[in-house]
């Protein structure tokens, strides 16, 4: 019987759940660095191309055998909706609300609460607001969710391609020609952290294709494993502390494109292969599976708390001087908030829709003949 969407597969993949948490972690602190301190972290974008890859990974060991077994694409982009779309409406609401409210203090206030509410829109159909309404981001409500945009569209084409994509050959063509794309792109704009704004939007088709189809053939190469149960070993520790190192690497501007292709490339696919290969010690799991659990969460919800904060210090510079404090209660704010939003809200509503659809699903079979008896109106057209 096919898995639920709501739920991870049982055997989890213990340490890709840990990088999963570990990067999530990452972009919240990339973004409110400012907060924590002096610093910077020059390479940090790469971690969403890391999320790209192991997504094609999981999704690939989650999916690829129902595709085989006959799964549409309208039932595979329905699983791929439910799973993403609770919280991505809860952070958009947020974004725009918090967006207003700010907005209402100042002396074009209500003007600029018009212009969301026409941004806000297409966005609660998870489309981008188009630049005309007066936007530079693609998602001004939610700036990390253009990630999901491509995502989706990638995972789109995944799925209506199958047929050729089922050939290895095939996907390798794929992933050499995203490759090139996303060589092409970088070197285009000096630096892999292009996306977001609609200035170089073009560049998340690079990114997500090839994160996507590079995890898609990471999962064929190693074998297309069946279980997620891998040896425990002590060096899963050290393969969670390259990441952070990663995106505080610097470069010149002459070397950052170099740079960021290196990390997204040659670091980014060694380190799935080697990731999915091991587990933390059995102590450690449930840490690790949280952290998955809650990392879209984080990620998702982390930046209408991001645009309060740049608002402040927009006034005052109290948060400055006062860092790292402000950084740190940022992150416990959104990590409780993740995980409470994710265990009250997320999994129990994609639980109560999964039951609808599969109330739906058995009503249709219920309507339909049985096998070799024709329908009424099929022996009344006879």
């Amino acid at each position: 019987m096919a898995r639920s969407p709501a739920a991870l597969p049982q055997d989890n993949f213990v340490l890709l759940d840990g990088l999963r948490g570990l990067g999530a972690l990452l972009v919240l602190i990339g973004h409110t660095m400012m907060y924590w301190g002096p610093y910077t972290a020059p390479s940090g974008a790469v971690i969403v191309d890391l999320f790209f890859l192991l997504s094609g990974f999981v999704i690939a060991y989650a999916y690829e055998p129902r595709f085989h077994a006959g799964m549409r694409a309208a039932e595979f982009m329905t699983h791929r909706v439910v799973r993403v779309y609770p919280l991505y409406l809860l952070g958009t609401l947020l974004g725009f609300v918090g967006l207003s409210v700010m907005a209402l203090g100042d002396l074009d206030g209500i003007d600029r609460v018009g212009s969301y509410a026409l941004q806000l829109i297409p966005q609660l159909f998870m489309l981008p607001s188009p630049e005309v309404l007066g936007n530079v981001k693609m998602y001004s409500m939610n700036s990390p969710a253009w990630t999901l945009f491509f995502e989706l569209f990638v995972n789109i084409v995944y799925i209506l391609t199958f047929r050729w994509l089922r050939d290895t050959r095939v996907l390798i063509g794929v992933v050499i020609a995203c490759a090139a794309f996303l060589a092409f792109a970088v070197f285009s704009y000096g630096m892999i952290d292009q996306g977001s704004h609609w200035e170089g939007w073009w560049v998340g088709f690079a990114r997500g294709g090839f994160g996507f189809f590079a995890g898609v053939l990471s999962y064929r190469l190693l074998g297309q494993p069946r279980t997620a149960a891998r040896p425990v070993s002590r060096w899963a520790f050290v393969i969670l502390v390259t990441i952070p190192i990663a995106c505080f690497v610097p470069a010149t501007p002459q070397m950052r494109p170099f740079l960021d292709l290196t990390l997204a490339v040659l670091l980014g696919i060694p380190l799935l292969w080697v990731s999915q290969s091991v587990a933390p010690p059995t102590k450690w799991h449930s840490l690790f599976i949280v952290g998955g659990r809650i990392s879209y969460a984080v990620y998702i919800l982390h930046q209408p708390f991001r645009e309060v904060a740049e608002r402040i210090t927009w006034r005052s510079s109290i948060l400055l001087d006062t860092a790292p404090l402000p950084g740190i209660v940022i992150l416990v704010t959104i990590v409780t908030l993740a995980y409470f939003a994710e265990r009250f809200y997320d999994r129990p509503l994609r639980r109560f829709v999964v039951a609808k659809l599969k109330q739906r699903a058995a009503r249709k079979q219920k309507q339909r003949p049985p096998a070799g008896r024709p329908s009424v109106g099929a022996i009344s057209a006879r």
